[in-house]
């Protein structure tokens, strides 16, 4: 019986950890992120930050040294044309693809939860689970930019989960 539980327990947790990798690449097919690349230009040369100002751009990083006035190549320092307007255009889109990445990561991870609160065999219950926490916990990561949306519907998933888990353990109980 301890050999069946422990087979159970571990099955589950392998399985936990192929659904939740199945989802992640299967999100990265369907909502591809946006490239930061395809919205602002960066200026290839190792331009001053003075230079950089000149053609209306502005200076990311920081300088760790000059040769003949000129800021040497950290792989961190650059120049960004159009920074602003580049930037919050990103920014926007990169938050709506957050935002859906939630929806999907919240709404598989809730109904997982529900598969592992009404099924009857053990290894079910622990793979949904477990699978569903960390898809709720990883959608919540994924958006936490967006408090409101995500406070609004965990409490939403709280309240109806723990409501349906309530009465499926109520009912063990009698």
């Amino acid at each position: 019986m301890a050999n069946r539980l422990a087979l159970t327990i571990i099955v589950s947790i392998i399985l936990t950890i192929i659904l939740v990798s199945l989802v992640n690449v299967g999100a990265s097919i369907v909502l591809e992120r946006p490239d930061y690349d395809d919205f602002c230009f960066i200026e290839p040369a190792p331009l001053t930050q003075e230079k950089c100002e000149e053609v209306n751009g502005t200076w990311v990083g920081e300088e760790t040294g000059r040769e003949e006035g000129v800021v040497t190549k950290t792989g961190f320092s650059r120049c960004e044309l159009d920074y602003k307007e580049c930037r919050d255009e990103y920014e926007k889109v990169a938050g709506e693809n957050n935002q859906l990445r939630y929806y999907l990561f919240a709404g598989i991870g809730f109904i997982l939860l529900l598969v592992g609160l009404f099924s009857v065999e053990n290894m079910f219950q622990i793979t949904g689970l477990a699978t569903g926490a960390i898809l709720v916990t990883q959608g919540i990561v994924t958006n936490l930019e967006n408090k409101y949306v995500v406070f609004f519907s965990l409490l939403g998933i709280l309240v109806i989960f723990g409501m349906v888990a309530w009465k499926i353990i109520s009912k063990y109980k009698s």
